[in-house]
């Protein structure tokens, strides 16, 4: 198996993707508001990027199971998506729990600039991951991300994953009862890689 690969990144380089914003502000993408644009200007001194991933191998012998060495999960839906596939990156990525403690504040002083910083910070981790996501497919041929939660992959796969990363100590990531993360912000991904032989 290899080494946990880690880093981190300066906010100013994560441009927050437009469509993923409208889509979660419920908005047209050149919708413009000036509380936007200081709501915004207030999460980029708190957002703290991190990232994690491990290289594993992929066994897909038994149907519909697959085999990560770490965990084994049943997931039609992993499965397809990995086919191909005999070795995938175990991706975790956190905006910091700065965020969780600004959205807190928010949460009990403006409800709209609580909706509005909770709608960029979501934008902003997902482009985060695109960010990540681009440097790994620069390194390896990769099939489309896959997350815990999506289609039939068990949300049940969270604590193997942050284990594995060792995100407690590598993102300051926890899990809650509810397998919910704390920093909010965070996505755990599964990236196939195709082509190794």
């Amino acid at each position: 198996m290899s080494e946990i690969v880690t880093g981190s990144i300066k906010a100013e380089k994560i441009e927050i993707n437009k469509n993923e914003l409208a889509r979660r502000l419920k908005t047209k993408v050149d919708f413009s508001l000036d509380e936007i644009d200081s709501c915004k200007d207030e999460l980029l001194k708190v957002i703290n990027y991190k990232f994690a991933y491990k290289k594993v191998s992929v066994d897909l012998s038994e149907k519909d199971y697959v085999n990560l060495g770490f965990c084994n999960v049943k997931s039609k839906n992993l499965y397809k998506n990995l086919q191909g596939c005999n070795s995938a990156i175990i991706l975790a990525v956190t905006a910091g729990i700065g965020v969780d403690r600004l959205l807190g504040r928010l949460n009990m002083l403006s409800q709209s600039k609580h909706f509005i910083t909770d709608a960029l910070s979501s934008a902003a981790v997902e482009s985060f991951c695109d960010y990540v996501n681009q440097a790994i497919d620069d390194k390896y041929e990769t099939k489309p991300r896959f997350s815990p939660g999506y289609g039939d992959l068990p949300l049940e796969i969270q604590p193997d994953i942050l284990k594995l990363l060792s995100a407690d100590k590598t993102l300051g990531i926890t899990l809650n009862n509810s397998l919910l993360m704390t920093p909010v912000k965070s996505i755990t991904a599964i990236i196939g890689v195709q082509n190794e032989y």
